[in-house]
């Protein structure tokens, strides 16, 4: 995207202008249990972060770092000694003083491991990188359900995945960071089913098949991030992004597959801007990758305040612009309103006459009610008409989102017993549009939740850590959706679930209400188990369970097992 390339241009420029930059780092990579530890250290502090928002993720380790360094310890388990030490230690540069965090007890040949989180390293006064293999190996069983009497039986699961992750600083001013990693994977059954009704594989971009049953991808991400004034970051590259405080979101989450963006935070007071500009595809099929033709943009804005020292609130603007030009065949550029860092969109495609973009709106919101205890949640408006909300006839677009959620840490006083109680729900049609150029959705996949719209969901997760190096984890969901399925004549229909679907072909105007369609109850529990042999580095444990209960289908239950080994690279995200 033309503008995206200048913002990054520019960004080049002032760097160059030594005496208006400052210092920076890369960011934390988006990793569920690693984000845990820093939730838990927030809250459990009674008071919202000084040096950062958590509401927009990822976070600087250059903010992190003096957060963590901030914090009171004389009330912390040694487990909680133990996770801080190993936060500190994955930025052990930017630890102010005489610190021993990252010392390695031997390194090997005097070059490799000098610190327990490098593989290699170098650090200079105006140089520092820091390079690190990744693995993740998993292999194990499943037993599907639902299958054809030539499908039944049991299948074999596996991933490997190898690659590497790079991460420094240039002249303490220019932050970067860069993963690569190749993958061939066999996953659940229910993922190689969304796989093929989306074209798409969740979290992933271009896939090829393995063998008869599997997958095999490429995956990269990488950005620079540099400081224009002590107040204005600019973060602009190739990742993701999640907005919100619980395990889902319902705003922008990380769920699809990586983009390019431009990323401005501005931090002045209890004030944080955010703004992000994005390419996304509007197509998963190979014969569109990297295409201008089937690109559309993106433009998301936040201004979220701190108040007082326990609640944050957030209020956010989402657009989504494309189309295809029917003359030349190419997608319709977003115009340079859309690139006004100001919220508030909607009044500039009117008046521009740009009625190509989706417009969502909304807030989020966390509060964090005593030590230990945070309740949170967010609410998106897509579209609604007051006098057909009051007529309670299930127009169907009166269109929004909801979360809401708890999170618990040291239930009932046990160190380390934590957790977390979710609510979901998006009524149909929310997140789609006219067309694929224009819904909430980038290479086929969900840009918020993974269900898409139409669903109910509630989820509880349990974490506990008996041991410093041992974390185990229980989750259970559930959900009640509306599927699509096959009419007589053969075409299918459109209850609202799936976001890449156009809202013109809608299956009625009233009467719509959640779950519609093939309705469908799920329960998902999920166990794993991880012990960490040194540092990023895990064994894990996982079993299973999934039933699934549609009103068109037979009941069918699947369950699977898993161990794996990974090194520098989180769990690979649920994919229900």
């Amino acid at each position: 995207m033309e503008v995206i390339r200048r913002v990054t241009l520019v960004g080049f420029f002032i760097f160059l202008q030594k005496s208006f930059l400052f210092g920076q780092s890369a960011s934390l990579p988006l990793n569920e249990d690693t984000y845990h530890l820093i939730d838990r250290m927030e809250v459990l502090s009674g008071q919202n972060a000084a040096t950062f928002h958590s509401g927009v993720k990822p976070y600087r380790r250059d903010q992190l770092v003096p957060f963590l360094q901030g914090l009171a310890q004389e009330q912390w388990s040694r487990i909680d000694d133990f996770n801080y030490a190993y936060l500190m230690n994955d930025s052990w540069e930017l630890v102010e003083g005489d610190s021993l965090f990252g010392n390695s007890q031997k390194a090997i040949w005097n070059t490799f491991y000098k610190k327990q989180s490098d593989f290699l390293m170098v650090n200079e006064p105006d140089f520092n990188v820091h390079v690190n293999p990744v693995i993740y190996f998993a292999g194990g069983m499943e037993q599907p359900g639902g299958l054809s009497e030539e499908e039944n039986g049991s299948r074999t699961l596996f991933q490997n995945t190898r690659g590497a992750e790079i991460r420094g600083q240039i002249g303490g001013r220019l932050g970067f960071y860069t993963f690569i990693g190749t993958t061939q994977a066999i996953f659940p059954v229910f993922v190689h089913h969304r796989t093929d009704e989306y074209r798409a594989l969740p979290g992933e971009g271009y896939i090829k098949k393995f063998k008869e049953n599997g997958y095999d991808f490429f995956t990269s991400r990488g950005y620079f991030t540099f400081d224009l004034i002590p107040e204005v970051n600019l973060r602009a590259g190739y990742d993701k992004i999640k907005i919100g405080e619980g395990y889902r979101s319902m705003v922008l989450s990380d769920h699809s597959n990586n983009y390019l963006f431009a990323q401005l935070n501005t931090q002045v007071w209890r004030l944080q801007y955010t703004n992000i500009w994005g390419k996304l595809a509007a197509y998963p099929s190979t014969a569109y990758l990297g295409s201008e033709q089937f690109s559309k943009g993106f433009s998301f804005h936040r201004l979220g305040l701190n108040i007082g020292k326990k609640a944050n609130i957030g209020v956010f603007e989402t657009v989504i612009f494309g189309g295809l030009d029917s003359a030349t065949m190419r997608s319709i550029p977003m115009p340079l309103e859309f690139y006004n860092p100001i919220i508030f969109l909607r009044g500039a495609e009117l008046e521009s006459g740009s009625y190509y973009g989706k417009v969502q709106l909304g807030f989020d919101w966390k509060w964090i009610i005593t030590r230990g205890l945070e309740w949170y949640g967010q609410f998106v408006l897509d579209e609604f008409k007051l006098d057909e909300i009051l007529a309670a006839n299930g127009w169907w677009a009166n269109k929004f989102a909801l979360q809401a959620g708890l999170k618990y840490f040291n239930v009932a006083g046990v160190d380390n017993l934590d957790l977390q109680v979710e609510g979901n729900m998006a009524r149909p049609y929310t997140y789609s549009h006219r067309d694929a150029w224009s819904s909430m959705t980038h290479y086929g996949q969900s840009l918020a939740h993974p269900l898409g719209s139409n669903f109910y969901e509630v989820l509880g997760i349990v974490r506990a850590q008996p041991f410093p190096r041992l974390s185990l984890t229980a989750k259970g969901q559930y959900v009640i959706y509306g599927q699509d399925y096959e009419k007589e004549d053969g075409e299918l229909t459109n209850w609202g679930s799936d976001p890449m679907k156009s809202y013109f072909v809608r299956e009625r105007d009233y009467g719509n209400s959640i779950g519609q369609g093939n309705t469908t109850h799920q329960l998902m529990l999920d166990f794993q188990a991880s012990y960490q042999l040194r540092h990023n580095l895990f064994i894990d444990g996982r079993a299973y369970m999934r039933k699934v209960d549609a009103e068109m289908d037979t009941p069918f239950t699947d369950m699977g097992a898993l161990l794996s080994v990974r090194m520098n690279i989180a769990k690979r995200a649920d994919f229900y």
